[in-house]
């Protein structure tokens, strides 16, 4: 299937479409219209059952199919399809027929089934065939509406604030919603790698993993509608512990570790829908990214400089995530790959078990900071806790060597060593006993008036 462009600034244009192309204005795409009236990322055009269709992808102007707004259609031989201020003609080689300009004209009036927007809302009306004992068909959009309750935090990128879905019949689920700074929206480059990252951890669900639920637009900006997490971050849990001057148990240090490291493994391994894989490394592993909620569950969250291969474009020259927990070769700027969250994970479990941060910031000296990283110098844990068994220290100065070969290679690898160490003897904590531990704490902070 060709598309032809009729209008806009690739008129005159011709395009095949293979199995699946992507559209949009954001360079990365298969087709790019550099026009504004055609989002970063328009609509995906791809085969299904030897047929092919057109699937909006959440655009701000849409997309027409013969005089209709569509959200999912199937497009044919002789169909004209409008992108923005693009209209397209669709052409198969070899087609019985082509249409001629009087009857494409004449096309564009023709009704298809299609989905229709009503208003700001994509709504669809999907036939009901009888005939297949009554099962619905294509797809169904609902209206989906976000009430804010209230600003949670503020971060680098945006904010993000605990809010309501609400849906039919008095359905309510409490959700979290991250938000773009207006001042990031009107940098296009800053939006794709926000639409990047909603993409790539969409599919992630993992029960260490924040999973994320929706992406939208509100106005000029962006947001994504993420998982509540009822609990409190690590930066928090550590922060208790200092002031009620007391230690992480050393269980409970390396239980945590050990599910961070089972959702990283999980990222790290994860494949696109064609068995190809993503390359996906979360870059900032660190306290503030970690959550435990109510029920004992260890949450990594906030993937938003994460990159996969297809998104990372230049790699070189910048740095990306918390500069106290990164790896050295990402000090340096250099490609990463999932070694360097191991590093950044060690970094985080050194903290939980000692209390002491190694590239601690001092003063605002960030240069000064990322010297240190680059060189590693990482000193002995049983310096400032001497009960942390040999075990344990082995596995985390192997998470710390500054030379990535000399790491543990994958995070199920280390995954492995840390279950081993606690549950070698039989037994050993669970989220049971995590639940119980914070409620504990938060109990005692309580108490103290912190």
């Amino acid at each position: 299937m060709n598309l032809i462009f009729q209008t806009g600034s690739l008129a005159d244009k011709k395009f095949e479409c293979g199995e699946m192309v992507m559209i949009g204005r954001d360079p990365s795409n298969d087709i790019a219209i550099p026009d504004a009236s055609v989002s970063l990322v328009h609509c995906q055009i791809y085969a299904e059952g030897g047929r092919m269709f057109v699937r909006d992808l959440g655009s701000t102007n849409g997309i027409m199919l013969n005089g209709h707004r569509v959200i999912s259609a199937e497009i044919r031989h002789g169909d004209s399809l409008v992108i923005g201020k693009n209209k397209i003609k669709i052409v198969v080689p070899g087609a019985k027929t082509i249409l001629s300009s009087a009857e494409t004209e004449k096309a564009d009036t023709k009704p298809q089934e299609a989905t229709v927007v009503d208003g700001d809302f994509f709504a669809r009306a999907t036939a009901v065939d009888e005939r297949q004992g009554g099962e619905l068909s294509g797809n169904i959009f609902g209206t989906v509406t976000y009430f804010l309750k209230r600003k949670i935090a503020d971060g680098g990128m945006g904010s993000v604030y605990e809010a309501e879905q609400f849906g039919a019949e008095g359905f309510i689920k409490k959700v979290a919603i991250k938000t773009i700074l207006p001042t990031y929206v009107r940098k296009e480059s800053f939006v794709s790698s926000f639409i990047g990252e909603a993409k790539l951890v969409a599919n992630l669900v993992h029960q260490n993993i924040v999973q994320i639920h929706h992406l939208g637009r509100h106005e000029d900006g962006y947001y994504i509608a993420m998982e509540y997490i009822d609990g409190i971050n690590l930066t928090r849990f550590i922060r208790l512990h200092r002031k009620l001057k007391r230690v992480v148990p050393i269980e409970i240090a390396t239980f945590i570790a050990s599910r961070i490291c089972r959702g990283l493994e999980y990222a790290h391994n994860k494949k696109d829908e064609y068995g190809n894989p993503l390359g996906l490394v979360h870059r900032d592993v660190s306290p503030n990214n970690v959550m435990i909620t109510r029920e004992g569950e260890v949450k990594l969250t906030d993937f938003g400089v994460a990159k996969a291969a297809q998104f990372m474009g230049n790699d070189d020259g910048y740095l990306v995530g918390s500069v106290e927990y990164m790896s050295p070769e990402q000090a340096n700027c250099a490609v990463i790959d999932n070694r360097s969250d191991i590093y950044s994970l060690g970094l985080l479990y050194y903290e939980l078990l000692t209390g002491v941060r190694i590239f601690q910031c001092e003063g605002d000296d960030i240069d000064g900071t990322v010297e240190r990283v680059k060189q590693s110098k990482v000193p002995d844990p049983l310096e400032y806790r001497k009960d942390i068994p040999k075990v344990v220290v082995d596995i985390l100065m192997t998470c710390l060597k500054k030379l990535p070969d000399d790491r543990y290679q994958t995070a199920g690898e280390l995954g492995y060593a840390l279950e081993h160490a606690m549950y070698s003897k039989g037994y050993g904590p669970t989220i049971v006993t995590l639940a119980g531990y914070v409620n504990e704490i938060n109990k005692a902070a309580t108490a103290a008036g912190i």
